[in-house]
């Protein structure tokens, strides 16, 4: 399949496929004699699990140690050998990412909070005061 069509089945554009392609994630395929790059069915499933893990929430380096690490376990799985290693690898990526996740659900939270305390203050407030003017008058100064 062309570029064209690989993009519309996973929903990106093409520019995206050729972001990909630089960094790594995506091989590089072979081309037509007309230069039309040429993708197969495997290349549609990596780049569907590119996307499922940027909707995960990881980066393209997650994504590209993840990606290398399942190559090692496919490789290992194919030889017979123990797959510990890799595992542990992407355990590890997919924990990390769990924290950053878990960090970013307190900031967003303490920032919840905060947007609440003003939108409850404005709901309240006369009509001739801000409560964010009011929010930092009140502030004891340094």
């Amino acid at each position: 399949m062309r570029i064209g069509e690989l993009a519309a089945r996973v929903g990106v554009n093409i520019q995206t496929l050729r972001f990909y392609e630089r960094e790594g994630l995506l091989r590089l395929p072979p081309r037509t004699a007309k230069g039309y790059r040429v993708y197969s069915g495997t290349d549609l499933e990596r780049l569907r699990f590119i996307r499922l893990c940027q909707e995960a929430g990881f980066t393209i380096a997650d994504i590209r140690d993840v990606l290398e690490t399942h190559h090692s376990l496919a490789a290992a799985r194919d030889q017979g050998a123990s797959w510990p290693a890799a595992r542990g690898r992407i355990l590890t990526t997919a924990r990390k990412r769990l924290d950053m996740i878990d960090e970013k659900l307190a900031a967003l939270s303490q920032m919840r909070s905060e947007m609440a305390a003003l939108v409850t203050g404005l709901e309240r407030a006369a009509q001739n005061t801000c409560p964010v003017a009011d929010k930092r008058e009140k502030r004891p100064r340094a």
